[in-house]
């Protein structure tokens, strides 16, 4: 498959799995990211306008500790998928300088599923919850939904 047809496939499975996932009462945050060639080319959320200006492309959180783990994390052969628990990875980073603004939206505990397209070519879920929801319940009605979630980009 070339990559326009990836690109307009992962739009419209990111829809579904958006709406999806927005139904979630403890669900505050849903994104997904497309990567290709360690460069994100295709992003989608449940809201939050002009998010991905400010945090992905040439934002002014474009170099923060978050966003480097996340490319970097993609990084993933064809088939192989990873998960990424946020609230472990960002212990180092105490001074997290998307810390204010994600809690001013309510963005507290945060999973990602990441799925290998290509060997170049990566798409991330990205689930997010607020304060209200421990990070324990959160990962316990997120993680077995990880293989079900994923397969809504199989046939990219």
């Amino acid at each position: 498959m070339d990559s326009k047809e990836i690109k307009i496939n992962f739009h419209r499975c990111s829809n579904e799995v958006i709406n999806f996932l927005d139904k979630f009462e403890r669900t505050t945050y849903v994104s997904t990211l497309l990567v290709e060639n360690n460069l994100i080319c295709a992003h989608q959320s449940n809201g939050y306008a002009d998010w991905d200006n400010k945090f992905y492309y040439e934002g002014k959180y474009k170099d923060s500790l978050l966003i480097k783990i996340g490319i970097e994390l993609t990084k993933i052969r064809k088939g192989d998928v990873s998960t990424v628990i946020w609230d472990e990875a960002l212990k180092i980073d105490k001074d997290n300088v998307i810390d204010k603004q994600r809690r001013e939206h309510n963005i507290y505990h945060g999973i990602s599923f990441i799925y290998g397209i290509e060997d170049n070519v990566s798409m991330a879920l990205n689930v997010c919850t607020g304060e209200d929801t421990s990070q324990k319940e959160f990962e316990n009605l997120m993680l077995p939904m990880r293989f079900a979630l994923l397969n809504y980009f199989k046939d990219l």
